[in-house]
């Protein structure tokens, strides 16, 4: 596959592909059983409740392959938020598995927990603990324009899984405000190495680390700098299950091997946070432009660090996005190093 086609299909992915986590407003307590997210629902359209269990309200986002919902768990009292797979045909189950084999296995205070599941219409696999407050679910990418209760198809007959409401904005809307600033860059981005360490002592490679998909948790720490939290393992590989549609990640966030036709590897998922670092600090891509655009200049040299940027973190992003693979920080070393930027 040519540099041109390999592209067009990242492009293609990452239009359609994608959930996008919204920031939902923190719920008021209603009196009723039927939860506060209900009232958020598109008007007119009936009640579904998933399961037995799970009250669907308003459409946070979607994809190709899903779509998400905000949700009230009548049963635990809390709002959720439910990803709905659109395929109604059992034989192809295939995102949906693949979701509960790699993200469903992971546990980490920085990772946005999957709390159930179901398949179809049964009453749901329960996860083990882990709530996080009430709040937002995002990840950049299109929504496809359905309702949020689309017409003609029953939602029941689908799997889903229910995962924690973040309380809070994913870090492509923070970063359309104003770049952050040193001290949140620093805990954010150790909070993303902590997980990835997490998910690559596992053998797991996340394959789309980008700000649309790390969650920024600012109500479980309101006086302080928020929790970041990665999500969105769609397309994340182990052994069992390579890259769908020999396709990885985003074209703006690629490694330059990525691109090159490489295969994506954990020195992958530190690079790509490498310019996620760097967006942080400056409020732009460092490869901007087109799909075709971006990917090449990857392969023509380093991203620009401007002179604005301290030194200290000039060289942790150096070593970070090292065109090399076997240049960059493990997971784990870039915990240490991006924790001592806030000494």
């Amino acid at each position: 596959m040519t540099l041109l086609e390999r592209a067009a299909v990242r492009a293609d992915r990452g239009a359609v592909c994608t959930e996008r986590w919204a920031a939902a407003e923190p719920a008021a307590a209603t009196g009723t059983n039927r939860g506060p997210v209900t009232a958020r629902a598109n008007a007119g359209q009936p009640d579904v409740v998933l399961g037995g269990r799970y009250r669907l309200g308003a459409r946070l986002g979607g994809g190709s392959e899903a779509y998400v919902n905000e949700a009230w768990d009548l049963d635990a009292g809390r709002a959720v938020a439910v990803k709905i797979f659109r395929s109604t045909d059992s034989t192809d189950d295939a995102p949906f598995r693949r979701e509960l084999d790699i993200h469903g296995r992971l546990r980490h205070k920085n990772i946005v927990r999957i709390l159930n599941s179901g398949d179809g219409g049964d009453t749901g696999h329960s996860a083990d603990g882990g709530y996080s407050a009430d709040g937002g679910y995002s990840a950049d990418g299109g929504d496809t324009g359905d309702s949020a209760h689309p017409a003609g198809h029953n939602q029941e007959s689908r799997n889903y899984v229910v995962m924690e409401l973040v309380g809070g904005k994913d870090l492509r809307r923070i970063l359309q405000d104003r770049p952050a600033s040193p001290e949140q860059a620093a805990a954010w981005m150790t909070d993303i190495a902590r997980a990835l360490t997490h998910v690559h002592r596992r053998g797991i490679v996340h394959n789309d680390i980008k700000p649309g998909n790390i969650l920024v948790d600012f109500a479980s720490e309101p006086q302080g700098l928020g929790i970041a939290k990665l999500a969105d393992f769609g397309i994340a590989l182990n052994g069992r299950h390579p890259a769908p549609n020999s396709s990885s990640g985003t074209p703006q966030y690629l490694s330059p091997e990525e691109v090159c036709g490489g295969p994506s590897t954990s020195a992958s998922d530190i690079y790509s946070l490498g310019l996620v670092a760097l967006e942080c600090l400056t409020g732009t891509k460092a490869f901007p432009g087109p799909p075709l655009e971006s990917m090449v200049a990857r392969t023509l040299g380093e991203p620009r660090i401007p002179g604005t940027v301290r030194r200290r973190w000039s060289m942790v992003l150096h070593a970070m996005t090292d065109p090399r693979p076997a240049g960059r920080p493990s997971a784990s070393q870039a915990v240490g190093m991006l924790r001592r930027l806030s000494w």
